[in-house]
């Protein structure tokens, strides 16, 4: 297959799109095609070419990043831009192609390299058009096809397989329609999906995961071969099998380093004490760094690497950890998991190898999940970044499908002193303790950020006016999912000062500020993914010449998508005045999009209340 000669093109003129593409996007995907030719199960060829019309700087497609390495070889890559009339503007030249390290920011050893190139033009809208060839040798994976991103509208986009008739592969297609076009020819058998004249896709505010949502297609050989080694991934079972062969033995400790884990494990009183105590070791004495090397997304360091040389990637540092649970017989399996956000929907039925961390699952009657890689979460923690979610467990067996344990509850609890003073003026003492996925940030910055970051950060973040810091301590629990913050300050305005009168807020420590815009048209279903509670007490004290003149009524608003209560109280010379939050985790239907932010603008209406103090005669 050959594509045209690259030049002026008046068809890619902006005023031949659509006006329907046009609508809510960012750029029009002209023509995309995609061709991946498969002749063994070490050797391809992949060919792309892509026409994209781009209206602003917030697409992403003014540049073109080609990932290789060892196991893949880029050809002649050619490009040009062209400007809204479809006129060439400028070919891109050879020298333009930058070619780098694909570095991570973390990679100490790493054969990825890179092939960029900016495509920026500044004078929108214009159109760029690119073409590249990639010969593999080595398969571990075959392409993922993605038609469409978000905001972004599509003329025409073609994916095409083709393999030796005698080959066969598998599919997942998510969110699209269409069957392929199926044909054999010359001994080879094509498969082809084409979408044409498809609106942008909008990315609504608490949108569904993207795999719900976006167009995608995976594909994925049956068997494949690289760096010498040959696998199956027709089963979970015996893609697993391949890992555990690729890692097998690598999980050994030295002499020295079972005789120390056993001495540092010999007082504990449980097998689960001992897991902790390795675990904390592993935090202390090890560090993170990515090793990517030939197949070194899949095939770790050996447990004595990493025993010499204090440090490892995900993989490396796991089965570290596995080899010293192992020298004390407690047995642990590595997990795959695809961590972060989540684009693909594992199934029973279809493999995948399209996982990009690795945990480690400890068998015990009440399992422990770790994450290797943390030098600050606290034993069986794993977080936002891979709870919740499938994984693939490598066992002496072959692969288990499992999954991690759902989050954690998510909550911020605080009890608060406002001492006003007759001037409006206040000292304001708060602890603030925060559990679940939210205590992440708090424990960050209780580990890593010194004292001025630290003041920094709580300066840029909390709502009230010049305050001055008189005391701000952040703690992170050694064995909780919890962080604390303890602040006092002085703040030269909090109540407002009007003749005889004080207007003062009720709640300026936590306001609820999460409005949702104005939409009549909502799309997509609402996916709340987690619960979380708020639970506030708040004591103000008032100046010995006031009285209270008038206080807000308590409040409850009780919905399917929240409940929000709220109290107060007088004692003496103080108003006490008691908070709670609580929000489920669920998806709610479009349709009830309004009646959610109606929900919002209640709370948040209500925590903009105030109570008035007036002189006393």
């Amino acid at each position: 297959m050959t594509f045209p000669c690259l030049g002026d093109n008046p068809a890619y003129a902006v005023a031949l799109i659509p006006e329907a593409l046009k609508e809510n996007t960012n750029a029009v995907i002209r023509t995309h095609r995609h061709e991946f030719n498969v002749f063994s199960e070490r050797e391809a060829t992949e060919k792309i070419k892509g026409v994209i019309t781009i209206f602003n700087d917030k697409t992403g497609y003014d540049a073109l990043v080609i990932h290789y390495n060892q196991f893949k070889k880029i050809g002649k890559i050619k490009g040009k831009i062209f400007d809204a009339d479809g006129t060439e503007i400028r070919k891109i030249e050879k020298e333009e192609i930058i070619d780098h390290q694909a570095y991570d920011g973390i990679s100490i050893y790493s054969d990825a390299r890179m092939k960029f190139i900016d495509f920026s033009y500044g004078v929108y809208p214009y159109t760029i058009e690119y073409e590249y060839e990639v010969k593999y040798n080595g398969l571990n994976i075959y392409p993922i096809w993605r038609s469409q991103n978000y905001k972004t509208g599509v003329e025409q986009s073609t994916f095409i397989m083709s393999l030796p008739a005698q080959m066969t592969f598998r599919y997942q297609a998510q969110n699209l329609a269409n069957k392929p076009k199926e044909s054999t020819k010359e001994g080879r058998h094509y498969s082809q999906w084409t979408v044409t004249q498809q609106k942008g896709i909008l990315q609504e505010a608490y949108c569904p995961e993207g795999y719900q949502i976006l167009p995608i297609l995976i594909t994925v050989p049956n068997d494949f071969y690289i760096s010498g080694y040959g696998g199956n991934m027709k089963t979970w079972q015996s893609f697993g099998q391949f890992i555990y062969q690729l890692n097998e033995g690598r999980d050994q400790l030295s002499p020295a380093m079972q005789a120390k884990v056993k001495m540092m494990t010999a007082n504990a009183n449980s097998d689960a004490e001992k897991v902790a105590i390795l675990y904390d070791y592993l935090k202390e004495n090890m560090r993170y760094v990515s090793i990517q090397l030939g197949i070194g997304g899949w095939q770790t360091f050996d447990a004595q690497y990493v025993e010499k040389n204090k440090y490892g990637d995900c993989k490396a540092l796991t089965y570290f950890m596995k080899a010293m649970l192992k020298s004390i017989d407690i047995p642990a399996y590595p997990a795959l998991v695809n961590a972060g956000e989540q684009w693909l929907n594992i199934k029973e039925d279809f493999t995948t190898p399209y996982f990009n961390h690795i945990i480690l699952k400890v068998l015990l009657d009440k399992p422990i999940w770790l994450e290797c890689t943390s030098n600050q979460n606290p034993t069986g923690y794993l977080g936002s970044f891979t709870e919740a979610r499938s994984v693939l467990l490598i066992t002496e067996n072959g692969g288990v499908l499992d999954a991690t344990p759902p989050a954690k509850a998510n909550a911020q609890i605080s009890e608060t002193t406002i001492v006003l003073t007759n001037k409006g003026t206040a000292t304001v003492q708060s602890e603030m303790v925060f559990q679940g996925k939210d205590h992440e940030r708090f424990r960050n910055i209780a580990v890593n950020k010194s004292k001025e970051e630290q003041e920094k950060w709580f300066l840029k973040n909390q709502s009230f006016s010049s305050p001055s810091i008189h005391r701000l301590q952040f703690t992170a629990a050694d064995s909780l999912a919890e962080a604390t913050c303890v602040y006092e300050i002085d703040l030269p305005r909090y109540a407002t000062n009007a003749g005889k009168r004080l207007f003062v807020p009720l709640n300026s420590i936590n306001p609820f500020r999460n409005f949702l815009a104005k939409k009549s048209n909502r799309i997509h279903p609402i996916a709340i993914p987690e619960s979380y509670d708020e639970v506030d007490q708040i004591v103000f004290e008032l100046p010995d010449n006031y009285q209270i003149e008038n206080l807000p009524e308590p409040q409850t608003i009780d919905t399917p998508y929240g409940k929000y209560i709220t109290t107060l109280e007088q004692k003496e010379q103080k108003i006490i005045y008691h908070r709670k939050l609580l929000i489920p985790a669920k998806e709610i239907p479009a349709t009830d999009y309004q009646s959610l932010r109606d929900f919002f603008k209640a709370v948040s209406k209500q925590d903009s209340a105030q109570f008035v103090l007036v002189k006393k005669d």
